[in-house]
């Protein structure tokens, strides 16, 4: 099992939100491509730093048993995410998707029984919601204590205005020509940004995201 990789970032893929890591020499070595979670591609995607150090989850698809890298920056992130996927019907690829938000928000919102926050993750309705509340409340005490990228205890604020906000402005960005996977990402990293006031309408986000990935609305 691979836990920890340490090396080189030589390659970051946008549409698959991964960075290959060289551990090798400059003789020559292995290459590791990591499948990010969006907190944790957007804790790295403005600084993109040479040199990566990261927590590794090895998962074996049942259907497709080509092996996946998952990392993390901390070991507790790494810990959370597989308390996760023990929640009955979550599964790695929805538990992936829905670390949208950093996991000290979602370990208080578990904590705290805050389904709406929980419902604003991709992929988690309000059954799954529930279940995750079942399953691990008690259990992420300590990931609810965590400070990381994406938690500001000040300032603290849901991941979006409301679903339709946020599923509108994605759509209108999918109707411009970008991937819902970008959308999604962007949208994430506007409503978690502590400098920018919350955006109450699709007109005002769609207009935020543009001006984040530099296009003028």
């Amino acid at each position: 099992m691979i836990s920890r990789i340490r090396g080189r970032a030589v390659d970051w893929h946008e549409d698959r939100q991964s960075v290959e890591i060289d551990t090798g020499s400059e003789a020559g070595g292995l290459v590791y491509e990591v499948l990010l979670p969006t907190a944790v591609w957007l804790a790295l995607e403005n600084k993109r730093p040479d040199v990566l150090d990261l927590f590794t989850h090895y998962h074996v698809p049942d259907r497709a048993p080509v092996p996946v890298l998952i990392g993390f920056l901390r070991p507790i992130e790494r810990d959370f995410f597989r308390k996760l996927i023990g929640v009955p019907q979550m599964g790695v690829a929805k538990a992936q998707q829905a670390l949208a938000a950093s996991v000290s928000t979602i370990a208080q919102a578990i904590e705290a029984e805050d389904r709406r926050t929980l419902t604003q993750l991709p992929g988690i309705g309000a059954r799954q919601a529930d279940r995750i509340i079942a399953d691990l409340k008690g259990k992420v005490v300590e990931e609810a204590l965590l400070v990381d990228e994406g938690f500001d205890a000040r300032s603290r604020r849901p991941l979006r205005p409301t679903d339709e906000v946020a599923d509108d402005t994605a759509e209108a960005l999918v109707g411009l020509g970008y991937t819902r996977r970008d959308a999604d990402r962007w949208i994430a990293a506007i409503l978690s940004a502590p400098d920018i006031p919350p955006p109450d309408s699709t007109e005002s986000l769609l207009r935020s995201v543009l001006e984040h990935i530099g296009t003028s609305p």
